[in-house]
């Protein structure tokens, strides 16, 4: 056997370092003038033009994203001698460069060499004809970061992401390979039929003895032998394509456990090896079956977050492995075993790191656009043809690596019904590499497919008919997106899930060390200053991103709840750094914890196995069951055989009762409901609860938990006969009322209300005006529409961020509740929970700016780009009387046990003494927050 062990037979000369350099913005230099240039400067390779004070300072002053230190968008001239020694005669020589954005040409020794195109891969030039053997030689790069094709939006070179970043950033390498040498290997395990299909393409076979051969072995990570075969070379022919047989015992490649082999192929001729390959060989399979996504034959869930391309130091993908290694730990911790890269297809070191940590990627072209809008109307030619070779560099360049699992053209491509011109892309990625997953485009497009090409589909389930963005989360935890999920036979991934927000934070400006400075912050904290509020961001952050954990907890548990649903993808864990700010992620744009949720309590709702409630309410009446159903999404390879959920309801740490249920068997790859959970909730006390279950595992115990509330039965006052209001809804709770006539008008003239203690009405009338005025109380229920600056809001936190999308409804960032008698005995936390939800979802909230000396008694925390000073309840003096007001949905929602009871709880309170406001409303301050209606 010959010994094909790492043995160097190619020679690679780095020519990383210092090079001249010239910025070329009028593109008037041609390659012979660089080397007396005037503005010729250096520059070190590997880096970007920004990071090393090329460019002039912007002019842009973005509201909605980063902005770098210098930029510049051109032409850049690079320029070196290399001496190049004897050794290296009778070689094939090729030039490297990587991490170019975007177009190259190459001069060697004066003479044109060719150019470079590509977003995704290499710029590789074969320079054996001009180079000088013995001698320097003189080679000058042009780099042009123009935008060549409509492609700005794509996140490898989107201002709002990798910005239009400039430069040579993986370096550059001379690398000088045998004549005869082995051009590139691709593997495809066939794990149905037990065997690897190995394509190999040589160069130059033709050069070789009759007694040449291949060599190959299959080396385990202790260095191991598997299989070794050698076969003959034909020197008639440049391709061999071999049949390798299973060895005993192999291990597969997957996300649990990501073992990978090592494939050695060795050109042999008279027993001396003319050339080496050594590649990375894992072995994996990734297919559908019905809706289910199957790796290695078993169901997969695609716990993925969506990774936009952001470098927060440099502003271009990093070439650092150890940066990619850091990532996939970290998101590893918080549950996420997919990731999708939107409209970029990283550099090697990435594919490395995913490979070792257990990453299953689904990587894009470099496009979002429009070109494929209208299903009648093909593309630019130009723009398709670029896209097309861009395609096949990625599916040769990743062939070694397992976790390429998934393939889109792109992002968001198509109208409703897709185009056919990318049904050809997703025939020609079959036919290119069958053993990945393709589908048309990501985001976009109507199920059912119909005509449109794809082994899965990405839609946004929060936006497909008959769904939108109001579903995402509710207190009813037997609502999922099967709705959607049931339009195709085929496996579905949640587009872009999510997109909860929470408040900016300032804090992370300081972290910003390199060529960024987070911009958004500038116009933000100037509002905020300008409005008070810079001392109450702190909490501010901490409640909004209370809201944001709660939201995530529910909408990705209604995803797992889906029957027929194979994944989600998150966007994003991280904050997205452009289009307008979006603070998303629970992480930071550095992969730093916000501080708002643990790994571990985010894993508890997307792990492998996930523990799920349903139930229609999460509120009842004190005395009444709770009634759950308890579901397991398990897609990990244990199936809980004879084991036991265990569970128990709590309330103030202590237990109210618990219990358990049988579990016989939970069958990977479903949703399998396990029982039902009925207990009686205490009697007569107002409190939240806790359910907590948990399910022992093989290894582990898994669990999860969910609040619940009980409301004591509501008493009507005793004096209810003396409350007088003009709305008659209440009529349905507020029994004995008067809910006739005008208050302290008889006719046009005054008169003295003796028999009423409270007045209670949905608008500010003339006649409840001047009852305030004389000492009355009065509780104004304000409704939509009767007040200045009044701002609709929806319990879930504003989607994306206000700049970007403005008119959608509900434009803040939940609550903060204060302590205040009119609230004593509503169990709350002082955050927005499940139990506010149909209080205030599309409630609205009163802008108290032009009143500071009136404190919010329940307050709305306002997009951070608004800063407006919301509330949902206040109470003030108002001449001799005093005035309580809310904006809850109480009368939308009446009968619900947490409406009834914050109705009756209210009442008690205004009729009581402890009623007593400390701020005071001018007449004119009160006509300023409310349209005052006449009695005529």
């Amino acid at each position: 056997m010959i010994n094909t062990l790492k043995v160097d037979t190619r020679k690679k000369l780095s020519l990383n370092g210092e090079w001249y350099f010239t910025l070329d913005p009028e593109g008037i230099f041609l390659e012979k003038d660089i080397g007396s240039a005037p503005a010729k400067s250096t520059i070190n390779v590997p880096g970007s033009w920004e990071e090393q004070g090329f460019g002039e300072p912007s002019k842009h002053n973005p509201i909605g994203t980063w902005k770098k230190l210098h930029e510049y968008v051109g032409t850049a001239w690079y320029s070196r001698e290399v001496f190049i020694s004897e050794d290296l005669k009778h070689q094939f020589m090729k030039l490297v460069l990587s991490g170019v954005r975007w177009m190259t040409k190459l001069w060697v020794n004066d003479r044109y060499v060719g150019e470079g195109e590509s977003l995704v891969s290499d710029h590789v030039f074969d320079v054996t004809d001009f180079i000088k053997i013995g001698e320097t030689n003189k080679v000058v790069i042009y780099v042009n970061n123009e935008m060549k094709y409509p492609l700005h939006d794509s996140h490898i070179h989107s201002y709002h992401t990798a910005t239009n970043w400039g430069g040579i950033t993986g370096g550059i390498y001379l690398e000088a390979l045998p004549k005869t040498n082995i051009q590139d290997v691709r593997v495809y395990p066939r794990l149905e039929k037990n065997y690897i299909d190995v394509e190999v393409g040589l160069k130059n076979s033709h050069l070789l003895s009759s007694d040449s051969y291949l060599s190959i072995q299959i080396v385990k990570q202790d260095g191991g032998v598997v299989r070794d075969i050698q076969t003959p070379i034909n020197s008639i022919d440049d391709k061999l394509n071999l049949t390798i047989d299973f060895w005993e015992n192999v291990i597969y490649w997957d996300d649990r456990n990501p073992y990978f082999y090592h494939i050695n192929l060795s050109i042999i001729q008279s027993k001396s090896k003319i050339d080496q390959q050594i590649r990375t060989l894992g072995i994996r399979s990734i297919k559908v079956e019905g809706k289910k996504i199957l790796l290695n034959g078993l169901p997969a869930f695609l716990r993925g977050y969506v990774d936009c391309c952001i470098f927060p130091q440099t502003g271009y993908p990093s070439w650092n492995k150890e940066d990619y290694i850091k990532q996939f730990k970290t998101v590893k911790q918080y549950g996420f075993n997919h990731v999708r890269l939107h409209g970029w297809t990283p550099p090697k070191p990435f594919w490395e790191a995913a490979d070792e940590e257990g990453m299953l990627v689904q990587t894009e072209l470099p496009h979002w656009s429009a070109l494929y809008m209208i299903r009648e109307k093909d593309p630019n030619q130009d723009i398709h043809d670029f896209l097309t070779r861009e395609l096949y560099r990625v599916v040769e360049s990743l062939n070694e690596h397992p976790s390429f699992v998934l393939l889109s053209p792109g992002n968001e491509l198509i109208s409703p019904q897709g185009h056919e011109k990318l049904n050809e892309v997703v025939k020609l990625c079959r036919a290119l590499d069958s053993t990945r997953l393709y589908t048309d485009n990501t985001g976009f497009g109507r199920l059912p497919a119909h005509d449109r090409e794809g082994d899965f589909y990405i839609p946004s389930l929060n936006a497909h008919p008959p769904l939108n963005n109001n579903f995402a989360g509710t207190p009813n935890t037997f609502e999922d997106y099967n709705v959607v999920t049931m339009q195709e036979a085929k496996p579905i991934l949640a587009h872009e899930h999510g997109q909860f927000t929470m408040y900016v934070r300032p804090q992370e400006a300081q972290k910003y060390k390199g060529v960024l400075r987070p911009h958004w912050l500038e116009t933000t904290m100037a509002t905020l200053e300008k409005k008070g509020q810079l001392e109450r961001i702190d909490e501010f952050i901490e409640a909004s991103g209370t809201l944001q954990a709660r939201a995530y907890k529910e909408n990705i548990e209604r995803a797992r709840r889906t029957s027929g649903l194979s994944g989600i993808q998150l966007l994003d864990i991280r904050d997205f750094p452009g289009q307008g700010h979006a603070t998303t992620g629970v992480l930071d744009v550095f992969w730093d914890n916000k501080g708002t949720i643990s790994p571990e309590k985010f894993r508890s709702f997307n792990d492998e196995v996930v523990i799920l409630m349903r139930s229609l309410n999460r509120t009842h009446y004190a005395g009444e069951k709770l009634r759950v159903t308890i579901d397991v999404s398990n897609f990990s390879t244990d199936s809980f055989q004879q084991s036991e959920l265990t569970w128990e309801l709590s309330a103030n740490q202590k237990t109210l009762q618990s219990g358990a249920i049988p579990v016989t068997e939970i069958i990977p790859g479903n949703v399998t409901s396990l029982g039902v959970i009925e207990v009686e909730t205490p009697a007569n006390q107002s409190q939240s609860l806790s359910l907590t279950v948990k399910l022992a595992g093989a290894d582990r115990i898994i669990e999860n938990e969910w609040e619940f509330w009980t409301y004591s039965r509501p008493t009507l006052h005793k004096d209810a006969s003396r409350i007088w209001t003009d709305v008659s809804k209440l009529g349905n709770s507020l029994y004995g009322a008067k809910f006739t006539g005008k208050i302290g008008f008889d006719g046009f003239s005054y008169k003295e209300e003796k028999d009423i203690d409270l007045a209670i009405s949905d608008h500010l009338s003339t006649e409840l005006l001047q009852f305030l005025l004389d000492g009355g109380k009065a509780w104004i229920m304000a409704e939509e529409g009767n007040q200045f600056d009044e701002v609709i809001t929806r319990f879930l936190p504003i989607f994306w961020n206000y700049i970007w999308f403005p008119a959608q409804i509900g434009t803040t960032m939940g609550m903060i509740i204060h302590d205040h008698p009119s609230l004593e005995h509503f169990p709350h936390d002082g955050r927005s929970n499940w139990n506010w939800f149909h209080l205030v979802d599309r409630a609205i909230a009163i802008n108290l700016e032009t009143v500071p000396q009136v404190k919010p008694i329940v307050e709305v925390i306002d997009n951070h780009n608004r800063g407006k000073h919301l509330a949902y309840s206040f109470e003030t003096k108002v001449g001799e009387g005093k005035l309580y007001v809310s904006t809850f949905n109480i009368l939308k929602n009446l009968k619900r046990p947490e409406v009834e009871s914050l109705l009756h709880k209210n009442i008690h309170y205004l009729m009581s003494d402890q009623f007593n406001p400390t701020a005071n409303l001018t007449v004119g301050e009160l006509l300023g927050l409310f349209k005052l209606k006449g009695n005529w």
